[in-house]
């Protein structure tokens, strides 16, 4: 996006917004879920669809209405407010089947408040499904509102009477321009490992929600980093824990809704707490990244909180979390400390250097060289009947994919697969970058 103007949705919590965002965006990309709270940074999604005039930024913010402060409510009453100040339009929404107080106190602070006194609000009534109630407005102009509209963002009802007022407001709005991205990078990891701080680092402001208290990030947050010349779209998702079986809890669309920013990027970033380790579960997550064929590095935050440190201590970390679980051997692995700001910068450019390796190709020639040189040495004959390779052929770049002809499946077992894995990595230099094998016989007509 490029100084597209900026429409953004406020109000209490559970009054609709992400239902409306969505029905916008034309796809699921808010969490939507009966239960007060659920949105607590905001979403950004760029819209251009033939019902508007011109492109502009969708904005959905966290609700408003926090009876309980403390530092996470703090932090996101903090964004919601920056959000709206930079927003060109604000679609105030209130349920029209349930006007409490605090609607009244919202309704009051945004018209006392300087900041917004020139700013174009216009008010929506969702859950209006009751035509004939639409006349019936008088209460809610004595609260001083002078542009309402009556919808209902789920039956779908007066929503081309709002694209029709909005574009009210965009045909004398600044034009922008649509910006694609160079790239995309994912940060993935369990809950409370630091993603949104090391989000929050990169970018050098408060992009995301941070908070001690696990589960913060519910949704994917998408920003758009510009970095040594390239346009990088990044994603902070939601905590990776245990899938709960229950389709109705929250946790399992914020599971869901990870995965499909998984599979949407091109580089992921799995962030675990230096402290905590690599647990049993940062090895699912390695194991769902893999199955996706993502390049991958593994950043190691909270490095600061390790105590004794010395020039070897981060060499032992990485020997014993390789001992632990081998396949990150061939990773990029970077210790960073987000609340310090240490080597954050550093992660972008790992990144970077990622997804040029994911852009290898080797021609069929050098390939099938190298096959040669590798079949011959010692190793491969030690491992019992010698597996032979008739030709082999570069499929895919990222993952890394090798199609094999080869004499017999059963003389390739899985410690010469790991050892062509191994070699193929080291030639190409392409750490970070999956590699897949895939073996086809004339004798027997299925691929391992």
């Amino acid at each position: 996006m490029k100084n597209l103007p900026v429409l953004s949705i406020v109000g209490r919590q559970n009054v609709g917004k992400s239902t409306l965002f969505n029905l916008f965006a034309k796809r699921k990309v808010a969490i939507t879920h009966d239960f007060p709270g659920v949105t607590r940074d905001v979403l950004k999604k760029d819209i251009d669809l033939e019902d508007f005039l011109k492109p502009f930024t969708l904005c959905d913010t966290p609700g408003l209405d926090i009876e309980n402060l403390n530092d996470l409510a703090e932090s996101v009453i903090q964004i919601s407010f920056e959000q709206l100040l930079k927003s060109d339009l604000i679609l105030y929404i209130l349920d029209r089947t349930e006007i409490t107080k605090y609607d009244e106190k919202l309704i009051a602070l945004f018209r006392e408040d300087e900041r917004f006194k020139h700013k174009n609000i216009l008010y929506v009534l969702n859950k209006s499904d009751n035509p004939e109630e639409d006349f019936e407005l008088d209460y809610f102009y004595k609260l001083g509102l002078k542009e309402i509209i009556p919808i209902s963002a789920t039956g779908r009802r007066n929503i081309k009477l709002l694209f029709e007022k909005i574009n009210f407001y965009l045909e004398n709005s600044r034009t922008g321009i649509l910006e694609n991205s160079d790239f995309s990078v994912s940060i993935v990891g369990k809950p409370n490992s630091g993603k949104s701080s090391i989000l929050n680092s990169i970018l050098g402001f408060n992009r995301s929600v941070v908070s001690e208290i696990p589960g913060t990030t519910r949704d994917s947050v998408h920003t758009l980093y510009h970095y040594k010349e390239k346009k990088i779209l990044i994603l902070d998702t939601a905590g990776i824990r245990k899938q709960s079986k229950k389709a109705e809890e929250l946790e399992f669309y914020s599971y869901i809704r990870t995965l499909d920013s998984i599979k949407e990027t091109d580089v992921v970033i799995h962030v675990i707490d230096a402290k905590k380790g690599f647990g049993e579960y940062d090895k699912k997550i390695y194991t769902n990244l893999k199955k996706e064929g993502k390049s991958y590095i593994l950043v190691v935050n909270k490095w600061d909180l390790i105590p004794d440190k010395d020039g070897k201590s981060f060499v032992e970390f990485k020997k014993d979390l390789i001992d632990r679980f081998n396949p990150v051997s061939k990773v990029p692995i970077l210790s960073t400390s987000a609340i310090k700001g240490q080597r954050t910068n550093k992660i972008i450019d790992l990144c970077m250097e990622v997804f040029q390796k994911s852009k290898v190709t080797v021609t069929t020639s050098e390939l099938n060289q190298k096959l040669k040189i590798w079949m011959s040495e010692k190793k491969i004959g030690s491992m019992g009947k010698l597996p032979k390779i008739l030709y082999g052929v570069q499929t895919s770049s990222s993952p890394f994919k090798v199609l094999l002809f080869v004499n017999q499946l059963e003389k390739f077992p899985n410690t010469v697969m790991s050892y062509l894995k191994k070699k193929i990595t080291d030639e190409f230099k392409i750490e970070g970058i999956p590699v897949e094998i895939e073996l086809k016989s004339e004798r027997r007509k299925f691929a391992k």
